[in-house]
């Protein structure tokens, strides 16, 4: 239960930067530490605000390291800020509010726009689908001519439809496209207001329990683009916080590449102590893992040094160009920090 009282503890910086405090401090207290060792390792902390999304993959790292207190060692205090999806991250970072955040693939096209930096690769998704209602009669990606389609633009939703859409030899005006956030994309498909979704795990699941799988038909997903397109999850910083305290960005990267590897090796407790963070079921965590490519350390290392990762980022490129969110096609090397990772590997946090 000690493990557990740590986490939940530390949750409530969601809500004031003072309980958050709090609860590192009790926390501290409960390890077997005294309040006034604690009090002094607190103050020698340096904060770092960190945006995440309540999944499996957007969570769990920030769950392990505070958890296992990675970031500590590292000398780092998180301060975590829940989103939905990658583009109000953006945003927050752009005003200052954040200063690390996790993305999926969809919004790499904002890092690409030098909005963010990438200093690690989370996961490769599979997790991305169009969902429609057996009601609508679409069979295929051919029959969303004219039909309405909820999606959450400037994420990997959007990103799936219009692969989907090109694959059909459809235009994106072929379709009416209806603009809505998560909340809304996944509301109004259970109430049959839109003819499909382009929506990602977990929320294919949420619709799934809702609707029920006899009643949705999906008409595809990442995995039909594989191997031409890779879909990296990454981890973007704030170019200027970067700029202004490149050793904080070392520091949390060290802590993050002890959270990624300790997780691999201990899923089961992964999804037990995300779930009392995010406080979403287990069984809904667990049913995300087959929509996710954890990597270990290691290998983002070697597939950031060696061309790999930027490979997938500049593919990637090719789609948003295709939609006008990018213009040309930027080398990786303008947005993707390989020398950070590679640094921070040989210097373990623990």
């Amino acid at each position: 239960m000690e493990k557990y009282i740590q986490v939940v503890k530390w949750a409530t910086h969601l809500r004031t930067g003072l309980l958050g405090l709090l609860a590192l401090m009790a926390g501290t207290i409960i390890s077997g530490c005294t309040s006034t060792a604690s009090s002094t390792a607190i103050e020698e902390l340096s904060e770092i605000r960190v945006g995440y999304i309540p999944d499996i993959n957007g969570a769990a790292p920030l769950v392990i390291g505070e958890h296992k207190q990675f970031f500590k060692q590292a000398g780092i205090q998180v301060t975590p800020t829940k989103f939905l999806s990658g583009p109000p991250e953006f945003q927050a970072m752009a005003a200052g509010k954040i200063d690390i955040a996790y993305i999926g693939p969809g919004a790499t096209f904002l890092a690409a726009q030098g909005k963010g930096k990438i200093i690690a690769v989370a996961s490769l998704s599979k997790g991305d689908k169009l969902l429609a209602t057996k009601s609508s009669g679409i069979q295929k990606w051919e029959d969303l001519k004219g039909k309405t389609v909820g999606v959450p633009k400037g994420t990997s939703g959007e990103m799936i439809l219009n692969l989907g859409l090109e694959k059909a030899g459809l235009k994106p005006s072929d379709v009416n496209i209806v603009n809505l956030d998560v909340a809304g994309a996944v509301s109004s498909f259970i109430a049959n207001k839109v003819d499909a979704v382009a929506i990602w795990s977990p929320y294919t699941t949420e619709i799934e329990r809702q609707v029920g799988k006899d009643n949705i038909i999906t008409i595809g997903s990442n995995e039909q683009f594989f191997p031409e397109y890779v879909f990296p999850a990454s981890w973007v910083v704030n170019p200027t916080f970067l700029e202004e305290k490149p050793e904080l960005v070392e520091k949390f990267v060290q802590a993050w590449i002890a959270a990624n590897d300790y997780k691999l090796k201990n899923i089961e407790e992964t999804i037990q102590l995300t779930a009392h963070f995010t406080q979403v079921p287990e069984d809904s965590l667990r049913s995300q893992l087959k929509d996710i490519e954890w990597i270990e350390s290691s290998k983002i290392a070697a597939y950031l040094q060696d061309g790999t990762a930027k490979k997938w980022y500049e593919n990637l490129q090719q789609l948003f160009v295709k939609s006008e969110k990018l213009k040309e096609v930027v080398p990786a090397e303008q947005f993707v920090v390989s020398d950070l990772f590679h640094k921070a590997f040989k210097t373990p946090a623990n």
